[in-house]
């Protein structure tokens, strides 16, 4: 490392400890505006995200074209910051205003491009030129007149919208904090601890190194939120111990993607795109969280079952060599970075505070009970953690800005009701046909897009599809927000899964389709959802048969993809199983009458001898 790369890396650092010093200034002590706050992010992720390329590059040429795009995306903020007073005083903008405009859309969309790929960059660029111009060659519900390059402007920069809206804001407070809560965390040896709580409990019971899994990343979902950065912490210690237990690599990975894709689920974090749907829906951040619980535990739950359905079918089992795992010792103390500041954050919450302040009183408790512990958070390795907090959400940060510019130009066009108005004339107002088709359409975005704006594209319009249909804008979006989440584990495009099997060694297309498998609830939950009032917005009485409803069909798709029930099942039988799940999801109480009955004669009648294992071949003496 040379010594001008050797400075590069110092000054980002120093860069983001101040980044990180400002945005807690504006967050939680100085009484800021939205656009304040949105402006220095805005200079703040061009100039770090691009920052961060010039230092990766090789090239001197592209080096020196990203370190001019770091200082002209910085300025950007700036000058807003210096000058909107002004704009709004002589009610226009100027010529450099407008240049400044779209120096801060054209860097946007290119660090979106080299942090995330192609594809969002691209729906903006075709959602813009559509705004400009492009809607002049449509006809009916999709014809636009467009707007002048000065109006275009003015939406896209110098008003509450696109680069300086909501997904700006969510992006500068709730994300930043929890995203500083969770690298806090992970400094004070809460991972560890996590981990070796689980093995402890887990590792008498049969398949214990696969719950492992589940339970650690269920636990560490509650605040990190990511499912990669799961996958990165908790599958290091628990791939190698699910592939020592007798499992395959690819299943050891796949069942590590499934659980770490439960962090986006599991409340109280759930990843940006819960802020995003309080934000839209104008449900509270709380609410959504208590009704999002209930999900999130069957969809681990069907998991475990699965886990173990698939090892009594392997002869796993009965090897349970978890027993034989170095004990792990606990100390209790070391738990409180953990324990403590979760704790806080959920009373914090239930009693009405805000999330950001709830995280940023969180992110205290973490560096104080870390002094309890060998992993102290002091003066010395805080340069390392802000570098860190900014270094980790600048992806998402970049999508999220990107995505403004999307959302804002549907919502000026119009082309969010004519595209909601199409979906409906194409599934024919059929609610089940609908949601086939936005999966349809979420796996596909999901192929070149992360999560979060996958999520805010096919909300935009499919979710006021079905609330056009009285479906209730929780359920909607809810739905929209979990189908979203396939792009995690569905090939070709399954990052969750390729992160499993870089550990595991596995193919990673047939890890991602072993994780599909694992991860079933993300295709049956938005039928819970919309059809069963799972979310409680239909009623208690609802919720609980949703529950009831969801267990079952969870566990007549575990029995059908495993084959494996009290004794293993045939073909036939798999079929006829995975058939009385469709019936038991079915919203009329006849048909899902039905479908337990068959179910139940499955899971009895439907048996064929047990499958010869090498264990039982070697008991069985040789034939005289």
């Amino acid at each position: 490392m040379t010594s001008v790369t050797q400075f590069g890396h110092r000054a980002w650092t120093v860069v983001a400890c101040a980044a990180v010093v400002l945005h807690l200034a504006l967050v939680l002590f100085i009484p800021t505006a939205d656009a304040t706050i949105n402006a220095w992010h805005l200079s703040t992720v061009l100039a770090l995200g691009f920052g961060q390329l010039a230092l990766d590059a090789r090239r001197p040429a592209l080096r020196s074209l990203l370190v001019l795009a770091a200082l002209g995306g910085a300025l950007t903020g700036i000058y807003f910051l210096l000058n909107v007073d002004a704009v709004f005083a002589r009610f226009g903008l100027t010529m450099t205003d407008q240049v400044v405009a779209a120096i801060a859309v054209g860097t946007v969309v290119l660090l979106a491009y080299y942090l995330s790929g192609w594809v969002i960059p691209l729906i903006a660029i075709i959602c813009g030129a559509y705004v400009l111009g492009l809607g002049r060659l449509f006809d009916g519900m999709f014809f636009f007149g467009g707007l002048t390059p000065y109006r275009m402007s003015y939406r896209m920069f110098w008003q509450d919208g696109a680069l300086l809206g909501s997904t700006t804001t969510i992006s500068a407070t709730v994300i930043f904090m929890f995203v500083l809560l969770s690298t806090l965390m992970h400094a004070a040896g809460a991972t560890q601890f996590i981990i070796s709580a689980a093995i402890r409990l887990m590792r008498r019971i049969p398949g214990g190194s696969a719950h492992v899994a589940v339970l650690s990343s269920a636990i560490m979902g509650t605040v990190s939120g990511s499912a990669v950065a799961n996958v990165a912490g908790t599958g290091t210690l628990t791939i190698p111990m699910m592939k020592r237990a007798g499992l395959s690599k690819e299943t050891a990975g796949a069942v590590e993607a499934a659980t770490s894709t439960g962090s986006q689920l599991i409340p109280p974090v759930m990843g940006a795109g819960i802020f995003i749907m309080a934000d839209w829906t104008g449900i509270p951040y709380t609410s959504l969280v208590m009704a999002a619980i209930i999900p999130a535990i069957l969809y681990f739950l069907s998991i475990s079952f699965t886990i173990h359905l698939q090892l009594k079918r392997d002869g796993l089992l009965e090897r349970a060599p978890e027993a034989e795992e170095p004990r792990q010792p606990i100390n209790l103390i070391e738990g409180l970075s953990f324990v403590g500041p979760i704790l806080l954050l959920i009373g914090l919450l239930s009693v009405g505070y805000s999330p950001v302040y709830a995280a940023g009183w969180s992110c205290a408790a973490v560096i104080l009970c870390s002094w309890f512990g060998p992993m102290r958070i002091g003066p010395k390795r805080l340069p390392a953690i802000c570098a860190e907090t900014i270094r980790t959400p600048l992806p998402t940060a970049a999508v999220l800005i990107c995505a403004g510019i999307i959302v804002t130009c549907v919502e000026t066009s119009g082309l969010v009701v004519a595209m909601a108005q199409s979906l409906n004339m194409l599934g024919q107002a059929n609610v089940l046909l609908i949601i086939a088709l936005l999966a349809v359409i979420s796996l596909f975005l999901g192929m070149g897009l992360p999560v979060t704006a996958s999520y805010i594209i096919v909300a935009s319009f499919g979710a006021q599809a079905l609330i056009t249909l009285d479906v209730s804008p929780v359920a909607a979006h809810m739905a929209m927000f979990w189908l979203s989440q396939d792009s995690l584990l569905t090939p070709p495009v399954c990052l969750a899964a390729y992160a499993a099997a870089s550990i595991s060694g596995g193919n990673p297309s047939l890890t991602g389709l072993k994780a599909m498998v694992f991860g079933k609830g993300l295709y049956v939950m938005p039928l819970l959802f919309i059809f069963h009032g799972l979310l409680f917005d239909q009623g208690p009485e609802a919720a609980v048969m949703g529950t009831l409803t969801g267990i079952l069909a969870l566990a007549a798709i575990a029995i059908a993809s495993t084959g494996q029930a009290l004794h293993r099942l045939g073909l036939i039988a798999r079929l006829l199983t995975g058939a009385s799940a469709g019936l038991i999801l079915w919203p009329t109480l006849w048909v899902q009458a039905i479908g337990l009955a068959l179910l139940a004669s499955q899971v009895l009648a439907g048996r064929i001898a047990p499958r010869k294992t090498p264990s039982s071949l070697a008991m069985k003496s040789p034939r005289q």
